[in-house]
């Protein structure tokens, strides 16, 4: 039996690997057929089970055909034989060994589809770097790691593997920044910050995703449940306030605040801050037994005594009942030490319902019924009558000054106060703000009056009016200001002032009879009032003129004498019949000085011209002087 025929007889018995690459190596040997060899490694190959069978066969085609081709065709079919990314990562490896690094790389991108977990693709990276030396596959497959981030977890998976892997902080930062911008539970970012913390060492980076998360809550409570887990992660006070100054913005009722400031206190132990919270409780406007309680939780937990009495005070005027009002008293005398005034004022006030029990208990009910500031300030006046409590009334008194509205229940008020409480500051408080509500000068009037009947302030009352002179810019308010100023603060001087400066400004008839006329009945100036009412005159040039200006002169003055001097001048003016006329019967109906009368009736006889006239004239004196015999010889004259 020849050679060949061995050979084929061996190959139809080949069932391993090895049998088949002895069989090939023979026959290159012996008979130098390398196709022939080729043909029965294919043939062997096919039978492959594991990628450790694929390696060996293009191992044999590299030791005895020499043919790198075939053995990168070997590698090939080895991709389809691995399972795992561990399987690729052999194949690969084997490939490389063999110098076959083209194969290589088709192994290992072959690899990325067997990969399920990050890790999976990260330790392919990682070995595509090390063992390959390809830069940019091991980058591209880091990409496809990242894209099957999808949860939280994931993420923090992912940036633990790069840095334990690559050793790349910055990379693993970046991680979590990309997850940072799809996280939106509050979970989320905890995860993420817990992360941080745990494997990359940075509280840093764990403080920027906490913040992110502090902006994405809204409700209250769960603001106090993240400041737990911030507290138990970081070691950073400020931020931990930001959380409790975030939730003390959103939460309304006085139960949340109080648990909040109690809590910030227990995690933060910062006084003055837990205080700032408490006080934002108080301004819930809380029952009274609610700001006690406050007040001793201020005063013995953070030992702000300052802080405690402001709720004390607030506390006080929040009394509804008996009951209210001994907690709270207690509460005064338990924490004040430096106020005697006020706890003495306490001890009054106990005494005092103890006293008058039945009567307290009426007052607390019609305190609770009354609505008004009228029904206010009765109820008080009745506490201070009837029990002596001014401190009770005082009470009373502040809410009827709260409901208090109008311009003369302000005024009420004062008096009242000054009656029954005798407290000048309040009283000149309320009037003082009564100024501002002062438009005319009857309400200033009015104002000045109560301050004179209370607090007897005459120096205040006049620096009232000389403000006003500051603001006055007509005649008739200096002429008012003068009237209260000699009439009232019995300032003589300061009225011819402001007269002077009234007359400065006069202009028309009525400016001058108007100031003339203050002259008269302030100053008793009749020298100043015949200048002003004969410089009224001088502007008068007809009957409607001297009309008008009669009239005038009567409101400021009864003495006929003023209106003689200007009839007296007007006839000097008025020479005409028909002003005559007029003249003469001013004369009788304003003056009633017939004489005078008579003398111009005389003079308009002289001036009368027609029958018309004539017929007029004798009316006139039968109506006016019941002249008629004169009246008849006029008559007499007519054609």
């Amino acid at each position: 039996m020849g050679l060949k025929e061995e050979l084929e007889e061996k190959a139809e018995e080949c069932d391993a690997p090895e049998e088949y690459i002895a069989v090939a190596k023979e026959i290159v040997e012996g008979l130098d057929d390398k196709e022939w060899a080729g043909e029965l490694l294919e043939e062997g190959a096919e039978w492959a089970e594991t990628w450790e069978d694929a390696v060996t066969y293009a191992k044999a085609c590299l030791d005895i055909l020499g043919d790198e081709e075939a053995a990168a065709a070997h590698l090939d079919a080895g991709k389809n034989l691995c399972t795992t990314v561990e399987d690729f990562l052999g194949l690969a490896a084997a490939a490389l060994e063999m110098g076959q690094k083209e194969a290589a790389t088709e192994i290992y991108n072959a690899a990325g589809t067997k990969c399920v977990k990050t890790s999976d693709f990260l330790e392919l990276s990682k070995s595509i770097s090390d063992v390959l030396n390809d830069a940019e596959l091991a980058e591209k497959t880091v990409e496809k790691a990242f894209a099957k981030c999808s949860k939280t977890e994931d993420f923090v998976v992912f940036a633990k593997s790069v840095l334990d892997m690559f050793e790349d902080k910055d990379r693993a930062k970046s991680v979590y920044a990309s997850a940072m911008e799809k996280a939106s539970k509050a979970e989320d970012f905890d995860i993420l910050a817990a992360g941080a913390v745990k494997d990359l060492g940075d509280k840093a980076l764990a403080r920027q995703i906490y913040e992110k998360a502090l902006s994405s809550l809204e409700s209250g409570n769960e603001l106090l449940k993240f400041a737990r887990t911030v507290n138990e992660k970081l070691d950073d006070k400020d931020f931990l306030e930001s959380i409790y100054k975030k939730a003390e913005s959103v939460y309304t009722e006085f139960s949340d605040y109080l648990k909040l400031g109690k809590e910030a206190f227990e995690v933060t132990g910062d006084a003055p801050f837990a205080t700032g919270i408490f006080q934002t409780a108080a301004a819930t406007n809380p029952a009274c037994s609610q700001l006690v309680d406050l007040a001793l939780a201020m005063d013995k937990d953070l030992n702000d005594k300052e802080a405690a009495v402001q709720v004390l005070k607030q506390a006080q005027s929040a009394v509804k009942s008996n009951a209210d009002f001994i907690k709270t008293a207690k509460a005064i005398q338990e924490i004040v030490t430096d106020d005697k005034e006020w706890t003495d004022a306490i001890t009054f006030q106990l005494e005092k319902r103890e006293e008058f029990k039945d009567l307290y208990s009426d007052f607390i009910n019609r305190e609770q019924e009354t609505k008004t500031c009228a029904t206010k300030r009765a109820l008080a006046h009745d506490i201070v009558e009837k029990t002596g409590d001014k401190y009770y009334g005082a009470k009373i008194y502040r809410q009827a000054q709260e409901l208090t509205r109008n311009f003369n229940d302000f005024i009420k008020l004062g008096v009242c106060i000054h009656q029954d409480l005798g407290d000048t500051d309040w009283v000149k408080e309320i009037f003082t703000g009564l100024l501002e509500k002062c438009t005319t000068f009857s309400y200033y009037n009015e104002l000045t009056d109560a301050i004179a009947a209370t607090l007897k302030d005459d120096a205040w009352i006049k620096d009232i009016y000389k403000n006003i002179e500051k603001q006055s810019d007509g005649n008739s308010d200096r002429v008012k200001l003068a009237t209260v100023a000699a009439t009232r603060l019995n300032d003589k001087d300061w009225a011819k002032n402001l007269l002077a400066s009234a007359e400065k400004d006069c202009h028309t008839p009525y400016d001058y009879t108007f100031v003339a006329g203050a002259y008269l009945r302030l100053l008793d100036d009749q020298d100043k009032a015949i200048a002003l009412f004969e410089a009224a005159e001088a502007q008068c040039t007809d009957q409607t003129c001297y009309a008008g200006l009669f009239n005038l002169i009567s409101g400021q003055t009864s003495d006929p004498s003023y209106l003689t001097r200007i009839l007296l001048s007007a006839r000097k003016k008025l020479t005409g019949f028909d002003d005559l006329l007029f003249l003469a019967e001013t004369a009788c109906i304003r003056l009633a000085d017939t004489r005078l009368a008579s003398d111009i009736y005389r003079q308009a006889e002289e001036k009368a011209g027609d029958n018309r006239q004539l017929s007029r004239l004798s009316t006139s004196l039968n109506q006016q002087l019941k002249d008629s015999a004169r009246a008849s010889g006029l008559l007499r004259k007519i054609a």
